[in-house]
């Protein structure tokens, strides 16, 4: 089975964790011992530096690897720090595939009077929006706020949380068809992962393994342990990922 991770961040963080990938030749080696075919990479100095620094380094890693994309750490676009013209060309220049946004780290608000006109550019492109709830991201309230506003959003949600989630995540699955949950969390819940497709179906969870807070292995061994069936397990593990990158229009 090809696993494609959605949810990887390489850099040093100021505060250790486990074993950290530098480089993008570091991850690289990490996925080629796990059967980890791509990855969408985010790197740490868009969170603990600023995201422009972050996002250029972020752009030298990934360029050229086949194998590597990268999301771009957006800022409001009035300040004109990381939205400005040809945006959506020079993502596809670098190897862009989706945006993170960090509004509580960087001290804005994720809604429709700051990011109107950019989320419905981003909302008609079908480029996903991959978003955190705590750790700088952004809190339920908010995302049900942002999700009312751009309902057809091309939204996934990652390091979700473990242990009652599903009573804010399953409203937001059973409303915006364009949401989706990534696994890296969701697989620790006992049972989370086959409670979720028995009532939304497969397609709405992408995989992830949210390295290097947690291990790559715990989220690949439980994916492939889980009771559901096997046309479902290749969904999750690059299927529907593939599928929401193929909808992107980037030109």
């Amino acid at each position: 089975m090809e696993f494609f991770d959605a949810n990887v961040s390489i850099g040093t963080p100021p505060l250790p964790v486990y074993d950290p990938a530098s480089t993008a030749k570091d991850i690289l080696d990490e996925m080629d011992g796990l059967g980890i075919k791509k990855a969408v990479l985010r790197h740490t100095a868009q969170y603990h530096v600023s995201p422009v620094y972050g996002n250029l380094l972020l752009n030298k890693e990934i360029a050229d690897q086949q194998r590597l994309w990268g999301c771009w750490a957006i800022l409001p676009p009035h300040t004109g720090e990381v939205i400005k013209n040809n945006f959506f060309a020079r993502m596809k220049e670098n190897r862009i595939a989706g945006l993170l946004a960090f509004p509580e780290r960087n001290r804005f608000l994720l809604n429709r009077i700051t990011f109107g006109s950019f989320l419905d550019e981003l909302t008609e492109r079908k480029i996903p929006l991959f978003l955190t709830i705590g750790e700088g991201g952004l809190n339920f309230a908010s995302l049900y706020e942002l999700l009312d506003d751009f309902p057809a959003l091309t939204c996934i949600l990652c390091n979700i949380g473990i242990w009652g989630v599903d009573r804010f995540t399953w409203p937001l699955l059973e409303k915006f068809p364009r949401f989706y949950l990534e696994s890296s969390l969701l697989s620790l819940e006992e049972g989370g992962v086959e409670a979720t497709i028995k009532r939304f179906g497969a397609e709405r969870i992408v995989f992830g393994t949210g390295f290097p807070e947690r291990y790559m292995e715990a989220p690949i061994l439980q994916l492939l342990h889980a009771e559901i069936p096997e046309a479902d397990k290749k969904k999750i593990a690059s299927e529907n990922l593939e599928h929401i990158f193929e909808a992107a229009n980037y030109l």
